[in-house]
């Protein structure tokens, strides 16, 4: 039970970091770059597509390592 609230937290806290990350990163990006994004469909498609996979991969990433971690 002790692994599974680890990796559960895990992927929820790899999850949400890597996603906050993420967006700052693309906005600092952006805003260093003068990129203009005139419709919004590039922001539209980090927050919603991109962002939320890469959170995703992290999370199960962060998970992983919390299990193991905790199983040794």
């Amino acid at each position: 039970m002790r692994v599974f609230i680890g990796c559960l937290l895990g992927f929820i806290a790899g999850a949400v970091v890597s996603y906050f990350a993420l967006m700052v990163g693309y906005s600092v990006y952006v805003d260093l770059f003068k990129v203009h994004d005139q419709d919004g469909g590039g922001a539209m498609a980090m927050g919603l597509i991109i962002g939320p996979l890469v959170a995703l991969i992290c999370g199960i990433v962060a998970a992983i390592v919390c299990g193991v971690r905790l199983a040794q």
